[in-house]
């Protein structure tokens, strides 16, 4: 069997992103926000405090593939109350605040879209956020229909945080990223590397990171060191045989389904996608060449999955036999 275990942390460090890293995504961050602290202020408006959300404060995101944006997500808490202004007021502050910002600034569902030229957008959330009678921190979030809807962010972190305490110990010496959010980071690259655009058709990081929590365990080798290549093995056997559709529940209001937006169609076609997946994870176990095992991968993964040159890991690639003149026949 093939040992790919580096090549996959290898590839790991090469797709990850978060605000940590990236002093580019904090720019773009801190821009606006500063823009629309400002605009509230001289309108004589009620402030905010930012909330970061999203892939990048999960620490799940990933670099993205041509055809693709980096995708900043931020809330804006608003220290009131869902009686003290309706939720199309609160947007329309925001939205008056970063039009022009960009030349594509959109409304778009539970959020304001703020599009830039080259290659990111923010997307900023509106809560209306206080502290009730009993003590409870509430959250509503400002839907562009509907009004206030429920929500609790900071729980939503709450359950990702807790699900990952199993994987303590499965940090890799390069990046000290648990299994977890390697895993997650891994189905992201693998689905933009097959849906390099956006469409229904495609899960959000969200998705991918609740259906993580569903269906990924822990792996280990037998010397306790992580398996990366058994625990997405485990996962894709697990989504291509589930039975009906995949769910993949928010567990704060809304309680959404992150995959009920894919048709019947599109939903067969991922869990076929989730099979072959399986089937490339089990054909670079039993191929004893770790530059074999390697292709193998690189081509559901895309070009940042490492291959090995050949004198580097120690297997000798033998060409067919050739024949000479002086062969007999």
């Amino acid at each position: 069997m093939a040992k790919v275990q580096k090549y996959f942390e290898k590839f790991h460090a090469a797709i990850r992103v978060d605000y940590d890293m990236s002093e580019t995504l904090r720019e773009k961050r801190d821009r606006i926000l500063n823009r629309i602290r400002d605009h509230l202020k001289k309108h004589g408006r009620p402030g905010f405090k930012e909330l970061l959300q999203g892939s990048y404060k999960m620490k799940t995101g990933v670099i993205p593939v041509p055809g693709l944006e980096y995708d900043i997500d931020v809330g804006l808490r608003f220290g009131i109350t869902e009686k003290d202004h309706d939720a199309d007021t609160v947007r329309g502050w925001v939205f008056e605040a970063v039009d022009g910002h960009t030349e594509d600034v959109k409304s778009k569902g539970p959020c304001i879209r703020v599009t830039y030229a080259d290659g990111y957008h923010v997307d900023l959330v509106v809560y209306a956020w206080w502290t009730d009678a009993l003590g409870v921190e509430q959250f509503r979030l400002a839907h562009d229909s509907g009004g206030w809807r429920p929500a609790n962010p900071p729980g939503l972190l709450e359950h990702v945080d807790n699900a990952r305490a199993q994987y303590d110990g499965t940090q890799d010496n390069e990046t000290k990223t648990d299994q977890f959010r390697r895993c997650v980071r891994y189905l992201r690259r693998w689905d933009d590397v097959a849906m390099p655009k956006e469409c229904s058709a495609k899960p959000s990081g969200l998705a991918y990171v609740l259906l993580g929590i569903q269906k990924l365990r822990p792996a280990r080798f037998f010397n306790g060191d992580a398996d990366d290549r058994t625990a997405l093995k485990a996962l894709s056997d697990s989504a291509a045989n589930t039975f009906g559709r995949l769910v993949a529940t928010k567990p704060t209001p809304e309680y959404e389904d992150m995959f009920r937006r894919l048709s019947d169609e599109e939903m067969t076609a991922i869990k076929d996608r989730f099979r072959k997946l399986s089937d490339a994870l089990r054909d670079a176990d039993q191929e004893p060449d770790p530059v074999k095992a390697c292709k193998l991968l690189r081509e559901l993964f895309g070009p940042d999955f490492p291959v090995p040159a050949p004198e580097d890991t120690g297997k000798k690639t033998f060409g067919p036999a050739i024949l000479t003149s002086s062969s007999s026949a």
